[in-house]
């Protein structure tokens, strides 16, 4: 932008002189400057300075001209002391209607979806999205282009450039990062953060969850970062050499450049494995409480992209490895069975890798899996995985430890979702009276294994069922709260004893309820909050009530896709959706 100002005002000017600042060596731009000034000296007429990639403004701001000449700077610098010595014009990148019509004006036959998605992988970088158009006139697809990106940015982004433009991308990248290498202590551990920020992906980091309590420094470590404090003074100085966005709450790289850095950083695996264990501190300081999750979605929310993009087996430490293991117990709680499934695939054969002496995360891990496939209807599956962390957990732990007895709750479920509510009973009701015996009626474990045990009662004694699932709603209510989603999960089960009890005028607005604090705490189209949607609709149709389509279609849809198998309310749903 600034070389087409200066083709196109050149003739109001006697001289126009251009120095490539980003080229500078430490203590040369004063001599460039006095340079260039020196050259034009005692000509008549106006002369125009430009100083483009000025990283730093003290590099320039005291050897500026005090006569006639015109400066024009270019920065990425976002720093307040420009708006003291200049006016200042702020260049965003392209909006996104205008990024997709440079494309397909470009490309012919590009599809709009296609050109969105190019879009939003290049940060609308008109550079980049020129380089992509002719990666695509050359015979590219859309998917190799994005596929390209992801496995060597700096490579094929060394090559962009356009024909007023000294420098690509990948290099001036490379040349900052070197300068920061070759710069002061506090340059260094700014490099170290850069590092660390880029293998937390491309999704914007919330440093605004950041928590002092939790964040441990390392010896190896302590020479790098120190504080919360000195974390954010870092961030705020790379956001001012342009390395960095910082939003409300929130540090990232934009994509391309992330994905660059990514690359110059494989090429030192020292910087790497220090990248990657101060990545980890920063997910162990940001991730949110276990307790409660239905409180925290949305800090969850914005975690869960970070932890999720680094690679379980860089992940080193205990407090670690629990962080992506909350995150996917996250996942689990949120509904989002399918994720959690690949994710926790992806982690297991990583973590049976790199760490086959720390089987107890693995067991959690396991447990975890079970919980999405039960979700999706796999109950083979998750009866597998729940009856081997059951045995090890008896054989390591004994049967009287809490995790051995969740173990077990989490079996009997599988034994009841396949037909075998015999088995399924006795295990459930074993468990349960050792909980109680343990921990107390109103621990939290016996109160959940307690409201699984009321489920798998109902189809044999539907009366004995409601009553124990009556007294289990009764304590969650007391002890957890209404709106809790263990109390919300028996009050579900309750109604539906209701039903087998020929209840229904008793059982509906029970459902009506569930369903309205479900959609309150829970992420929109829960499978759960679809549970309920499902059953109180088919109810109101039995009673004559008027149903919504569009409800019903809703709810349909939503369990189509987050249940794999054949089930019976869904075909009711659908034979309602067709009439």
């Amino acid at each position: 932008m600034s070389s087409e100002l200066a083709h196109r005002q050149h003739s109001r000017y006697a001289d126009v002189s251009w120095i490539d600042m980003a080229t500078s060596g430490s203590g040369q731009s004063a001599e460039r400057i006095a340079s260039c000034l020196t050259t034009v000296s005692g000509r008549s007429g106006p002369h125009l300075l430009v100083l483009d990639g000025v990283s730093d403004p003290e590099d320039v701001v005291r050897y500026l001209p005090r006569d006639e000449t015109k400066v024009l700077i270019t920065s990425r610098a976002d720093t307040g002391i420009w708006h003291r010595i200049a006016r200042v014009i702020q260049v965003p990148v392209l909006p996104r209607e205008e990024s997709v019509r440079l494309l397909r004006t470009q490309v012919h036959g590009l599809t709009e979806a296609d050109a969105m998605r190019l879009a939003g992988a290049l940060d609308d970088l008109p550079l980049a999205m020129e380089k992509a158009a002719s990666w695509l006139m050359s015979g590219m697809t859309p998917g190799q282009v994005l596929e390209q990106l992801k496995s060597s940015a700096s490579r094929i982004l060394s090559g962009y450039r356009s024909s007023d433009f000294s420098g690509s991308l990948a290099g001036r990248l490379s040349k900052a990062t070197s300068v920061l290498a070759a710069g002061s202590e506090e340059d260094r551990r700014m490099l170290h953060l850069l590092h660390a920020v880029a293998v937390l992906g491309p999704d914007p980091f919330p440093t605004r969850a950041l928590r002092g309590d939790r964040w441990e420094v390392s010896e190896s470590d302590a020479q790098y970062l120190l504080t919360i404090c000195d974390l954010h003074r870092r961030l705020g100085g790379l956001r001012d050499r342009g390395l960095m966005i910082l939003q409300t709450g929130a540090a990232k790289l934009d994509e391309i450049s992330g994905a660059v850095i990514r690359d110059l950083l494989a090429a030192c695996p020292e910087d790497t494995a220090s990248a990657f264990a101060l990545a980890e501190q920063l997910l162990v300081a940001a991730v949110p409480e276990r307790a409660a999750p239905e409180r925290a979605w949305g800090d969850w929310a914005l975690a869960a992209p970070s932890v999720l993009a680094v690679d379980p087996a860089n992940i080193r430490t205990e407090p670690g490895r629990k962080a992506p293991l909350d995150t996917y117990n996250y996942l689990v709680d949120s509904g989002r069975y399918r994720e959690a499934i690949d994710g926790l695939g992806n982690l297991r054969m990583a973590w049976a890798e790199h760490f086959a002496q720390h089987r107890p995360d693995d067991l959690v891990a396991m447990s975890l899996l079970a919980r999405a496939h039960f979700g999706r209807g796999h109950y083979e599956t998750a009866e597998r995985l729940n009856l081997q962390v059951y045995l090890e957990r008896e054989r390591e732990l004994g049967p009287g430890d809490p995790r051995t007895l969740a173990a077990s709750a989490y079996c009997a479920l599988d034994l009841g979702a396949k037909g075998h509510h015999s088995d399924a009973r006795q295990l459930a009701r074993q468990s349960w009276l050792e909980q109680c015996n343990l921990f107390g009626q109103e621990s939290r474990p016996a109160m959940r294994t307690g409201s699984y045990l009321a489920r798998l009662e109902t189809s044999q004694d539907p009366a004995q069922a409601y009553q124990l699932g009556l007294h289990i709603y009764r304590l969650q209510r007391d002890h957890l709260g209404i709106r809790h989603q263990h109390t919300l999960d028996t009050a579900h089960h309750l109604a539906l004893c209701l039903v087998a009890l020929n209840e229904f005028r008793k059982a509906l607005p029970l459902l009506e309820e569930t369903l309205k604090y479900r959609k309150e705490i829970l992420p929109h189209g829960h499978p759960e909050t679809l549970w309920t949607a499902a059953h109180y609709y088919l109810l109101s149709a039995d009673l004559g009530r008027p149903v919504p389509q569009s409800a019903t279609q809703w709810t349909f849809d939503g369990l189509r896709k987050a249940f794999d198998r054949d089930q019976h309310v869904v075909r009711r749903l659908m034979a309602m959706v067709k009439c």
